[in-house]
C-alpha cells in the first residue's frame, strides 16, 4: 500500500501484493488474472481527516516486542515504545525513540535525545498528534 497526498488529499493505494494470498487467488480466478494491479492500483481510497479536522491519518504497520512502525499522513515513523514512561522518554513519557521520515529524509529524530527537533508547524503539528497515539496505545502486555 502507498499513502501520498495528491492535489491536497491524502490518498491510500492498495495494489495486488497488498492483498492476503486468498484474497489474490480469489481475484484471480474471478478476474483471470492479476490484470497487472501489482503496477496499477486496484484501488485508491482517500483516507483524508475531515475538513478541519486535526486528527491525521496514524497507522501501525509492524510491532516487534517494543518497536512501532507506521504512517502518520504521508509521512512514515519508527517508534521504540515502553510500557511506562522514563527519563529518556519524550517528555519523559513511554517512546524513548522515534524518527519521521518525510521525501527528504528524517524530519523527526529522537533517540532517547533531541537529534533532529521539529522546526515547521506542520512537523511540530504531527509531532503532538504522534505522541498522543503513541503514549496512548496498548502496552506490551495488553497486546499478547
Amino acid at each position: 500500500m502507498v499513502i501520498e497526498k495528491r492535489e491536497g488529499l491524502l490518498w491510500a493505494d492498495i495494489y495486488w501484493k497488498d492483498l492476503s494470498f486468498e484474497a489474490r487467488t480469489e481475484l484471480s480466478e474471478l478476474m483471470g488474472g492479476n490484470g497487472n494491479y501489482d503496477v496499477t492500483p486496484l484501488a485508491s481510497i482517500n483516507v483524508s481527516p475531515e475538513e478541519g479536522s486535526e486528527i491525521p491519518y496514524i497507522t501501525v504497520k509492524r510491532k516487534t516486542s517494543e518497536w512501532l512502525e507506521g504512517r502518520i499522513d504521508e509521512f512514515k515513523y519508527y517508534a521504540k515504545l515502553y510500557d511506562t514512561g522514563s527519563k529518556y522518554g519524550i517528555n519523559k513519557g513511554r517512546v524513548s525513540k522515534l524518527t519521521v521520515v518525510g521525501l527528504s529524509g528524517d524530519i523527526i529524530s529522537f533517540d532517547r535525545g533531541w537529534e533532529k527537533k521539529p522546526h515547521t508547524d506542520e512537523e511540530r503539528k504531527i509531532l503532538k498528534a504522534l505522541l498522543k497515539y503513541l503514549e496512548a496505545y496498548p502496552k506490551i502486555t495488553e497486546r499478547k
